[in-house]
């Protein structure tokens, strides 16, 4: 693999400058790289990868090559009814019709230009798959594990995902590996997968300084940034962009600010911005987040460098942020952990809220959602449950049986140990769901009730309230060897558990404006020459919806293309 030195770097011209390194950045950058592009990519932080490695890996792409492989029969017209649905008044027809016509060619390009390759999605539905167009198969890929020795000296470069969602600094695949770690202490097999896993990981670690298989988002980050490394890809770190230049009426490049200088880069062909959206710059937040009132706390999943850098720049020209959608990030469930030292970690809650044994209350101890909804929409009703004036927050709550069987939050199954969490307050414990109110502050009887009336229900198979496990996505997330439903199992054996949950997002919807072609647009609609938008940075296509698994990541790597090869395709001096 070659290597770039900034040591060297000085004023630069380019063809086309992407700023950011996630997915969108450098799936466009290896688009544009493979139409005769000189690309420059920027990254201000010291490591590659953005979101992306830090995300479960999906992507939401209707019509991808492995499901018509896989003889999945999906008719692009169905995607295009289900997202007109999920988006209701902000369907934007012109870019949705540019994301499904792309989709599938950006998938089949990749595999076939890069080595960026794909799992196919096999029985993994829609997040509705209930609703018109709504799918059982077909529209989510996932990527193959990659070897991390493979990037040599640019692993330590490579960004990681967040260790709350590691085990021992192991990532852990969805799926297969995840169901076999949960059964290590009931199946010989598992037991024997898991302690192979172990052994190559550790192995790893004592041979490379880290684990090695990469596996999820990381895994997408690592086989594009090797692709980017091998076909010389010009790659820059610590590089914080910081204006952008105009000439003739049109964005003509940016002013990048490196360590100890500062340097022009000219772009003749584009400037694309691909930051990632603002879900760390808090005085953006704090005008986007409707439910940011009475101190509620929220938690980004996010880089913290994520502070809007790229809509930042675009304002600067023109550019105009859509701020109408009814979400303005993808929602997700989060929970807080002090860890002995001091420092903080943050938990995305899953897959624990569908297992049976599980539920979800609000401040007053009652039920207010089917806990086996996705991320968005489990968080979409903490929102409208918590009345005026009380912060926004939830908790997890299930007993001794399904903590030891599943685990809850960052607290993971038998046999691991649970002390250190209820000694740092993570994890509250109390004999009986009244004892547990008490520690958590809501009202005995009324939480006491609601346990009652859940375990009714819960011991027929059923949901009467929510109708936790009513879809095939739901169902996927429970327990298959738990019947008649694998969502639904009472709390009855203490003691009784619970985590404080709070509202948190995976990234930002409200973006920039954008047309069909990835170009950034004015106030008055008009083109500004020469700057492109994807990923984050552009305004959903999805409403303030999340449609299914990879719903950031399809988009996001589908406009990436898009937008390489308009650039590729226009006149130097065109818009």
């Amino acid at each position: 693999m070659s290597h770039s030195s900034q040591s060297a770097i000085q004023d630069v011209a380019c063809d086309v400058l992407v700023i950011g390194s996630g997915a969108s950045g450098l799936t466009t950058a290896l688009v544009a790289h493979e139409l005769g592009l000189k690309v420059l990519v920027v990254e201000k932080n010291p490591v590659f990868g953005g979101t992306t490695s830090r995300s479960g890996g999906w992507l939401w792409v209707p019509g991808n090559p492995l499901a018509q492989r896989h003889g999945v029969n999906d008719p692009i017209g169905q995607a295009r009814t289900y997202i007109e649905h999920e988006a209701g008044r902000h369907f934007d027809a012109q870019r949705v019709d540019a994301f499904l016509a792309a989709a599938g060619p950006m998938v089949d390009f990749m595999e076939k230009h890069t080595q960026v390759r794909f799992n196919f999605g096999a029985s993994y539905p829609d997040y509705h798959p209930d609703h018109p167009g709504g799918a059982f198969e077909g529209r989510s890929i996932h990527p193959q594990p990659f070897d991390g020795a493979q990037l040599g000296p640019w692993l330590k470069r490579l960004a990681k995902p967040m260790k709350e969602s590691t085990f021992l600094g192991m990532g852990l695949n969805s799926g297969p590996d995840l169901k076999h770690f949960l059964n290590a202490t009931r199946s010989v097999s598992s037991a024997a997968f898991v302690a192979r896993r172990m052994l190559s990981h550790f192995y790893s670690v004592l041979r490379h300084g880290e684990g090695t298989r990469l596996v999820n988002g990381c895994a997408l980050a690592a086989r594009l940034l090797a692709s980017a490394v091998d076909k010389g890809i010009e790659l820059w770190s610590h590089a914080d962009a910081v204006a952008l230049q105009q000439q003739g009426g049109r964005v003509a490049g940016a002013t990048i600010r490196l360590p100890g200088k500062t340097v022009q880069v000219r772009a003749s062909r584009a400037v694309v911005l691909a930051a990632g959206g603002f879900p760390s710059d808090e005085k953006r937040r704090g005008r986007h987040y409707a439910h940011l009132r009475d101190q509620t706390a929220h938690v980004t999943l996010a880089p913290a460098q994520n502070t809007g850098d790229g809509l930042t720049l675009a304002e600067s020209v023109g550019g105009v942020v859509d701020a109408s959608l009814p979400n303005a990030a993808a929602w997700a469930p989060v929970s807080l952990l002090r860890y002995p030292d001091g420092s903080s970690g943050r938990f995305f809650h899953l897959i624990d809220r569908a297992k049976p044994g599980v539920i979800a209350v609000d401040g007053a101890g009652r039920r207010f959602v089917n806990e086996s909804e996705n991320y968005h929409d489990f968080v979409e009703a903490m929102i409208r449950a918590t009345p005026e004036g009380k912060p926004v927050c939830a908790y997890m709550v299930c007993d001794h049986r399904a903590l030891r069987r599943y685990g809850l939050g960052a607290v993971r199954p038998y046999p691991l140990p649970i002390g250190g969490f209820l000694r740092s307050g993570y994890l509250v414990r109390g004999n009986t769901p009244e004892e547990l109110a008490g520690l958590l502050g809501l009202d005995p009887k009324v939480l006491a009730d609601t346990v009652t009336a859940f375990n009714a229900d819960a011991r027929q198979g059923r949901d009467s309230q929510f109708g936790k496990g009513a879809t095939a996505y739901q169902r996927l997330l429970g327990d298959n060897d738990f019947q008649p439903n694998p969502c639904l199992g009472p709390l009855e054996r203490g003691p009784f558990y619970a985590v404080r949950v709070l509202p948190g997002d995976l990234g930002t919807y409200h973006g920039l404006n954008t047309n069909a072609a990835t170009q950034v647009l004015d106030g008055a609609g008009g083109v500004i020459g020469g700057l492109y938008a994807v990923g984050n940075d552009a305004t959903s296509i999805f409403g303030g919806s999340y449609p299914g698994a990879g719903a950031t990541l399809g988009p996001a790597m589908t406009f990436g293309f898009i937008c390489a090869r308009h650039i590729a395709s226009s006149d130097r001096a065109a818009t």
